[in-house]
């Protein structure tokens, strides 16, 4: 993992307060390092699918892992994250999810709310 990313590491961990209450990585070391290194005290469940998921297989393992309520982080790679987060948000938010990007969207019935977008650099 680049030197970069342990300094971001704090300024995200703290600017995503109390939650999430798990964190959901591709089986990629550094996604998993990633995901031990912003998640304090909370679990990490990495899965395979997510180290090659196009942006609809993302999206069909965070349907399958959120239960009502939940605030889970997904870590996955580029390009599928960006274009994910671009369709969720309804706009190109973004051309590119930076490391330790985070994006927050709210689901409402069968959509999905941009709530918040931060990349590590907004931060520094």
């Amino acid at each position: 993992m680049a030197p970069r990313a342990g300094e971001d590491a704090g300024p995200i961990r703290d600017w995503l307060g109390d939650g999430p209450e798990l964190f959901v990585p591709s089986t990629a070391r550094r996604a998993v390092d990633t995901a031990r290194l912003i998640a304090r005290d909370c679990p990490v469940r990495p899965r395979a699918e997510l180290y090659v998921a196009s942006p609809s297989e993302f999206l069909d393992v965070i349907e399958a892992e959120l239960v009502a309520g939940d605030r889970v982080a997904f870590i996955g790679h580029n390009p599928a994250i960006t274009t994910l987060v671009n369709h969720l948000a309804g706009s190109a938010l973004t051309v590119n999810v930076p490391t330790l990007g985070v994006a927050e969207f709210v689901r409402e019935e069968r959509s999905w709310t941009l709530a918040n977008y931060v990349a590590p650099k907004a931060l520094r």
